[in-house]
């Protein structure tokens, strides 16, 4: 796996390559960077597999630098010092992160992630979209990106009903029954919509609320308008009950 990292701090560069080589030997730096028109030479130059990318950087932060590069056929993987919004931005885009300064446990991670997950080519829309959901300080202008074989989907989190996991992958049931798959977990999905509203209700079930008319305690399943019902775990009752009641 071919990697540049790009990054306008010396000390996070020199880091980050000797955690990669010490613990991610499949990974070859092909290119250290230290701005954003280096590296998009060394990018055109190598054709690398993942490019492990700093956010703000002098004269050209991360997205400028992206926008210049027509086709962007590669992994990346955010570094980024920023707050829990902004990473919560970041993920909503499909998109994967590290945060500074870099944890062992995460990065191999985030390898392995990348080893094993289907390759999405990552389009403009998909960038612009993480731009605006950096930008956006109105809950109806963000939106999760769901990356799947056939393209990427933008979705209001209004559209989504319920979701499904099924070992490494979630089933998304939206609105005018509508489904898609992800290669993503629902752990990491409910992470993101907890606060959207959201409640997971069995391993394998996670609820938007909005949709949720009633909970049958005769045989513990949560009905929702489509009148699809969701069994409801033991330990999971009396949180459903409780975020019923409050809704």
């Amino acid at each position: 796996m071919k990697a540049i990292i790009v990054d306008d701090e010396k000390h996070c560069r020199e880091s980050l390559q000797a955690l990669l080589q010490r613990h991610c030997p499949q990974v070859e730096i092909v290119a250290s960077c230290a701005d954003a028109m280096t590296a998009i030479s060394a990018i055109e130059q190598h054709k690398p597999d993942v490019v492990f990318l700093d956010i703000e950087m002098p004269r050209m932060n991360a997205f400028d630098l992206l926008a210049r590069i027509p086709d962007i056929d590669f992994e990346i993987v955010f570094t980024t010092a920023y707050d829990q919004y902004a990473i919560r931005a970041i993920k909503c885009s499909a998109l994967d992160y590290l945060l500074k300064p870099v944890d062992v446990a995460e990065l191999k991670q985030a390898i392995e992630k990348l080893e094993h997950r289907p390759r999405y080519r990552i389009g403009k829309e998909q960038l612009q979209q993480m731009v605006n959901n950096f930008s956006s300080t109105v809950q109806q202008d963000f939106k999760l990106i769901i990356a799947t074989l056939d393209g990427n989907y933008f979705l209001q989190t209004d559209e989504i009903m319920y979701c499904a996991g099924n070992d490494n992958y979630t089933h998304f049931y939206l609105t005018k029954a509508r489904k898609l798959v992800s290669a993503r977990t629902l752990k990491e999905y409910e992470e993101l919509l907890a606060a959207q509203g959201f409640l997971r209700i069995h391993k394998s079930y996670l609820v938007n609320l909005k949709y949720a008319v009633k909970y049958s305690r005769a045989n513990a399943t949560l009905i929702l308008e489509d009148y699809t019902a969701l069994e409801v775990s033991r330990r999971k009752r009396d949180a459903v009950i409780n975020a019923l009641f409050n809704k």
